[in-house]
Order: structure tokens, then sequence, then C-alpha cells
């Protein structure tokens, strides 16, 4: 990939990484996802640029690394069948092995490389990632900014720009695929879903069969018949 694939963001006044690194993970979300997915990500990434513009908070966070984590965010959605954070932690530990310089490796150490796998797993747990580290918390915002835009509660995100990022990044059916990728993830991997929010998508729009797997596992269950199976040793 020759060329940036990015364009100017002039309203938003942000600029897209246009890393090695970057540019092989969006070939490689283009590989395995659906135009609808690939949008998304970046969308989420500008929204979350924008943000870390606005917010001093996230002042000091490395723009490659959010462009990294919400590039790779939904790989859970691939065609492919490939499975989230950890696809994606293969990935950048695959890539940086294959570097033909240090710099990359010496930037992305596990700690770094941790932090992804932990803003993309903990993307859809807002409870969670909003008090963890800038990067991961970020994440959680910037892809928030997709859904919400101009409605996001930071208010941190403006009519013309949620209009220009759209424009460079169109929705292509975005709201109507929404429901059926989330009920389909409930339907496919619903382990991955009892604890946040494509459970909650999942129940709502009625994926099949997904209810009674949630209320068999329903977490306050799990507890409460792990402390009376407990009783046993107690007496």
């Amino acid at each position: 990939m020759s060329e940036a694939p990015f364009p100017p963001f002039p309203i938003s006044g942000i600029t897209i990484p246009t890393t090695p690194l970057v540019l092989a993970a969006l070939e490689y979300s283009q590989s395995h996802t659906s135009v609808t997915t690939v949008n998304h990500c970046l969308r989420s990434t500008a929204f979350a640029l924008i943000l870390a513009r606005k917010d001093p908070a996230y002042a000091s966070v490395d723009p490659e690394t959010i462009a990294l984590c919400t590039i790779l965010h939904d790989m859970g959605w691939a065609t492919t069948k490939l499975d989230g954070a950890n696809i994606a932690r293969d990935f950048i530990q695959t890539e940086i092995a294959h570097a033909d310089h240090d710099t990359g490796k010496a930037k992305f150490d596990e700690h770094r490389i941790q932090l992804i796998w932990d803003a993309i797993a903990l993307h859809t747990t807002p409870s969670i990632s909003a008090h963890k580290q800038k990067e991961v918390a970020l994440t959680t915002f910037g892809i928030l900014g997709d859904i919400a835009g101009p409605h996001h509660p930071s208010g941190m995100i403006s009519v013309d720009e949620y209009k220009e990022v759209v424009r460079a990044f169109p929705r292509a059916g975005f709201r109507e695929a929404i429901p059926q990728i989330m009920c389909a993830l409930c339907t496919e991997k619903p382990e991955t879903t009892y604890d946040n929010a494509v459970g909650e998508m999942g129940l709502k729009f009625g994926a099949e069969g997904y209810r009674e797997k949630w209320e068999k596992n329903r977490m306050s269950d799990v507890l409460h018949g792990a402390l009376e199976a407990c009783k046993q040793y107690e007496e």
C-alpha cells in the first residue's frame, strides 16, 4: 500500500497516522472484514483523535496506538471468523517480529501490546474501560463517537466534524447492520457477550435462542450456585 488512504480533515484538524504498522493493520482489516466494518473502524479512529485533540487528559496519548486499537477493534466481526482482541495482538506481534528496523519493536513492547488488547477486549464494557489507562478509555470513547456523533456525552464532537468524518468514511449501511452483527455474535459466540453491551443488544433485537443461553449464564446465578456448592466444605 504505497499511498496513505486517509483524506485531510481541515475541519476536525486531525491527521490519521500513516505508519507502516497502521497501514498494515488497515490492509489486514480490509482483507478480513466488510466495507461497513472497515469504515466504522476508521470513523472510530477519527473520532478518537478528535477527542484526543480537544481533551487535555489525552494530550499524551500516542496516535499510532489509538489508530491500531480502533482499526483492529472489530476483528470479531471478520467474515473469516477471526476473534477480536486475540487476533489483533497476534497480528501486531507478527508484524513487529518481521519489521526491518527496531523502532517498532522498542515502541510496541509487551506493555503497549497489552494496552491494545485491553482496549479492544473492553470496548463494549465502558464501566471498566473508562477507568483504565488513557489508551483503553479513549478507544471506547472514540468508538462511541461513531454511535453518538454530535450527541457524544463529552459534547466534544461538532455537527461539522461529524459530517466531515462521515463524508470521508461513509456509513455504508452501518445503522442497519449493527443489530444483525450483534445478534450474530450472540448466537455464534455467546460466551463473549454475557457481561457487555453486545449481550444487551442481542436481547433487545431477539438473537435466536440467545435469551435462554443468557439466562443460563447469568453471573448472579453462577455466583450463587458457587456459594451454595461450597457449603459442604465449610461445615
